[in-house]
C-alpha cells in the first residue's frame, strides 16, 4: 500500500513504484515565480528598447522570439504538469484496482473461513447426533433402544452422505446377534427381538423404491452375514450387494420381488421357514451355496442374470423354480445345464420300501444323493427319533421292525414292542414278537423280566478276554426294545424303562437294542432325566423330524423345524447330520412268518 509523508510516497510493499506528489503550496509557489518573473521581464523590455529606432526594433524581436520561446517552454513545463497530472491519476485508479481486489479476497477470504465454520459445526452436529443415538442403540431400555434407531434413521434422511454409515451401524448390530433361536426360546417377545426387527423394518423402509415422500435410499449395501434375522422382510427393495453367508433367517424369510443389482450372496444361510425369492432379479451372481432351506424354497418367476450357485444346497422340504429365468438369456428352469439342475433336486416326496436296495443294516429312506439312509444296530445299538405329529413316526417305527423281522430269525431277534396307542396292533405276526406293551402296568412287568435276564448275560470274573471278544459267554437272541409314542409312557413322570438304564453303555455286551420314539413337543424336557438323558450322552444315532424350533436341540444339536411329512434330519457317527425322506412300508398286510 503506497502512504505519502511531507510529499514524499514510498511503498509498504516490494514490487510497487513510488513517486512524488506535488504539494499546493510548491505550485502555488511555481506559479508567484512565473508571474514575477514576466512582470519583471516586461518592465525589462520597456525600460531597454521602448526608443524606437531600427536598431532597438531588432533587438525588441530577438527579445520577443526569446519570449516565445520563453512561453513555449512554459506551455511545455504546463504540457509535463497535466502528463503529471494523467499519470497519477492512472496510478490512483490502478491502485484504486489493486484495492478493491484486496478488498475481495479478503472478503473471499472471509466467506470461505465462515463456511467452513459452518461446515465444521454441521459434521460436529452430525457427530454429535451420530454417537448419541448409536449410544442410545445401546442402551439396556427398550425405550432408549427405539430412540435411538429411529434417530438414526431421521439423519439419514436428512443426511445422504451419512445413509451408508448408518445402514452399516444398524447391519452390524444386527450381526451381533447370532443365537437367534435360543433368544426367541427364552423370551419369544423379548427386548432385543422386538429392537431388532424394528431395525430390519427400517432398513426395508428405505430399500423400496416407492417409498413414500422421497424416503428410498438408493446404491446401498448391506452385510448381514452370520447375523440371525427375525422374520427378515425385503420384498420389493432394490439393494446394490446383499451379503447373507451364513446367516439364519428365524421365521418366514421374504424377498419376493427385490432386486439384486450387484453380487447376492447367502452362502451356508439357515431358513427355518418359508423362503420366498417370488419374482425375485438377481442382477450378478447368487451364491447359495451350502444353504439349508428348512421350509418351502420358492423361486418362481425368478431372474439369474448371471446363473446361480447351489452346490451342496439342501432342500428339507419343497423347492419351486417354475418359470424362473437362469442366464441373460432367460434358460427356463427344465433347460438348466445337468449340474445346475443337480444341485436344484430335492428330496422325493414319497419311497417306497419295498423300492429300497437290500443292506445288512436297517433301511430308514433315501439321502439326497438317492442312496439309502440305514441304520447299523451292530456298531450303534440305540436308536432315538423325535418327530411332530403327522410327520411320520409310526411310520418310522414300522420300517424297523419290518427290517428286524427280514433280517433276522427269532432265533437271532426278538422284539419288546411298547404301543400305547396300539397303532402298530397285529403288526408283528411272528415269534420275533417277545411281548406286546399298551399300558404302564404290563411295561412294568415286562421290564423286569428283561432286566433279570439281562443280567444274566452280564459277564462274570471267570470270563476269558477272547470270550469277550467274541461275545461268547452266553447264547440267545438280540432283544429289541422298540417304543413308539414315548410320550405317554412317561406322561405320569415315571419311567417304566427305568430298570434298562444301567445296561445302555453294555448294550453290545448284553445284546440289547432300544429304540424310542417320540414326538417333538417336550421333548427337551424329556432329555433332561430318564433314558434319554443317558442315550443323549451316549450321542446314539436317529433323527429330527419336524416340530417347533422353541423346543431347541434334542439330538446332537440338531433343532426341530418345519418338515414335510417323512422328512428327517439323521445323524450318525458315519455320516454326521444329512437330509433323509423316509421309506414308507405298506401298513398291510402284517409282518409274517
Amino acid at each position: 500500500m503506497i502512504s505519502v509523508d511531507e510529499g514524499v510516497a514510498r511503498d509498504d510493499e516490494p514490487g510497487e513504484v513510488a513517486y512524488r506528489v506535488l504539494s499546493i503550496r510548491m505550485i502555488w509557489f511555481a506559479s508567484a515565480v512565473i508571474v514575477v518573473l514576466g512582470i519583471a521581464v516586461a518592465v525589462w523590455l520597456l525600460a531597454a528598447f521602448g526608443h524606437g529606432d531600427a536598431q532597438e526594433r531588432n533587438q525588441l524581436e530577438a527579445v520577443k522570439t526569446a519570449g516565445t520561446v520563453v512561453v513555449g517552454t512554459g506551455g511545455a513545463a504546463a504540457l509535463l504538469l497535466a502528463a503529471r497530472r494523467q499519470r497519477s491519476a492512472e496510478i490512483a485508479l490502478k491502485q484504486k484496482d489493486l484495492d478493491q481486489a484486496a478488498v475481495a479476497r479478503t472478503h473471499a477470504l472471509q466467506e470461505r473461513m465462515a463456511e467452513d465454520t459452518r461446515l465444521d459445526a454441521a459434521e460436529r452436529r452430525l457427530t454429535e447426533l451420530y454417537s448419541t443415538a448409536v449410544d442410545q442403540l445401546g442402551s439396556e431400555r427398550l425405550a432408549v433402544q427405539l430412540g435411538g434407531l429411529y434417530a438414526l434413521e431421521r439423519l439419514g434422511q436428512s443426511s445422504p452422505g451419512q445413509r451408508q454409515t448408518i445402514v452399516n451401524v444398524l447391519c452390524a448390530y444386527l450381526r451381533m446377534f447370532t443365537d437367534s433361536a435360543a433368544d426367541v426360546v427364552e423370551n419369544p417377545v423379548g427386548q432385543q427381538g422386538r429392537v431388532r426387527q424394528a431395525v430390519g423394518e427400517v432398513l426395508a423402509a428405505h430399500l423400496r423404491p416407492d417409498a413414500p415422500d422421497h424416503r428410498f435410499w438408493p446404491d446401498i449395501d448391506i452385510d448381514l452375514a452370520g447375523a440371525s434375522l427375525l422374520g427378515f422382510d425385503l420384498s420389493g427393495c432394490r439393494v446394490r450387494s446383499a451379503g447373507f453367508g451364513a446367516a439364519a433367517f428365524v421365521g418366514p424369510a421374504r424377498f419376493a420381488g427385490t432386486t439384486f443389482t450387484g453380487a447376492a450372496g447367502f452362502a451356508s444361510a439357515e431358513f427355518t421357514a418359508v423362503a420366498d425369492f417370488t419374482g425375485t432379479t438377481f442382477g450378478a451372481r447368487a451364491d447359495f451355496t451350502a444353504a439349508t432351506f428348512r421350509g418351502d424354497a420358492v423361486f418362481a418367476s425368478a431372474r439369474f442374470a448371471d446363473g446361480p450357485e447351489f452346490a451342496d444346497a439342501t432342500f428339507l422340504t419343497r423347492s419351486d423354480f417354475g418359470s424362473a429365468g437362469f442366464f441373460e438369456s432367460s434358460v427356463p428352469s427344465d433347460e438348466l445345464p445337468p449340474e445346475l439342475a443337480r444341485q436344484l433336486t430335492t428330496l422325493p416326496l414319497h419311497v417306497p420300501y419295498a423300492e429300497l436296495p437290500a443292506s445288512d443294516a436297517l433301511p430308514l429312506g433315501v439321502r439326497l444323493d438317492g442312496t439309502p439312509a440305514v441304520w447299523s444296530p451292530e456298531a450303534d445299538p440305540h436308536f432315538v427319533a423325535f418327530l411332530g405329529p403327522e410327520s411320520g413316526k409310526t411310520t418310522l417305527v414300522r420300517g424297523i421292525l419290518r427290517g428286524i423281522v427280514e433280517r433276522h430269525t427269532p432265533a437271532e431277534a426278538v422284539i419288546l414292542l411298547v404301543d400305547y396307542r396300539r397303532t402298530s396292533l397285529g403288526y408283528v405276526g411272528t415269534e420275533h414278537l417277545l411281548a406286546y406293551a399298551v399300558s404302564t402296568a404290563q411295561l412294568g412287568g415286562m421290564v423286569e423280566d428283561v432286566r433279570q435276564s439281562l443280567r444274566r448275560r452280564l459277564p462274570g470274573p471267570d470270563v476269558t478276554q477272547e470270550q469277550l471278544k467274541n461275545r461268547s459267554w452266553w447264547s440267545g437272541p438280540e432283544l429289541y426294545v422298540v417304543v413308539d409314542d414315548a410320550d405317554l409312557v412317561t406322561a405320569g413322570g415315571i419311567d417304566p424303562l427305568e430298570p434298562l438304564r444301567e445296561f445302555l453303555p453294555q448294550a453290545k455286551d448284553v445284546g440289547l437294542h432300544v429304540v424310542i420314539a417320540r414326538r417333538t413337543e417336550g421333548a427337551s424336557g424329556a432329555l433332561e432325566h430318564g433314558v434319554l438323558n443317558t442315550l443323549a450322552g451316549l450321542r446314539v444315532p436317529g433323527v429330527v423330524g419336524n416340530g417347533d424350533f422353541r423346543e431347541g436341540p434334542l439330538l446332537s444339536g440338531v433343532w426341530p423345524s418345519a418338515l414335510m411329512p417323512g422328512r428327517v434330519t439323521a445323524v450318525s457317527r458315519r455320516y454326521g447330520r444329512e437330509l433323509v425322506q423316509l421309506a414308507w412300508p405298506e401298513p398291510d398286510p402284517p409282518l409274517s412268518a
